[in-house]
């Protein structure tokens, strides 16, 4: 996947995430600059490789909140049935 298809991906990250792909980053390259607003990486001065770990890392984190999401329902539905006697209809 190219840098440019991995940005809108990036920007769904929280401040966290951020920083691991920041770590990745930092495994390749010494060069980016650093701002108020954040920390900026020429494409340019990556290799594939670090795309290609930044993209299995962005998976991840997608696949983990959506487990975590699935364990949101399901402890709703727990919860209504412990509180009602009957099961919800999510």
């Amino acid at each position: 996947m190219s840098a440019e298809k991995l940005l809108p991906l990036l920007e769904k990250l929280d401040q966290n995430e951020h920083e691991q792909i920041f770590k990745i980053v930092r495994k390749y390259t010494n060069e980016f600059t650093r701002s108020d607003t954040g920390v900026y990486v020429s494409s340019k001065n990556l290799p594939m490789e670090s795309l290609l770990e930044i993209e299995r890392y962005i998976a991840f984190c997608f696949d983990q909140r959506a487990h975590l999401e699935a364990g949101d329902v399901d402890r709703s539905k727990y919860e209504k049935l412990a509180k009602t006697g009957k099961p919800s209809r999510f």
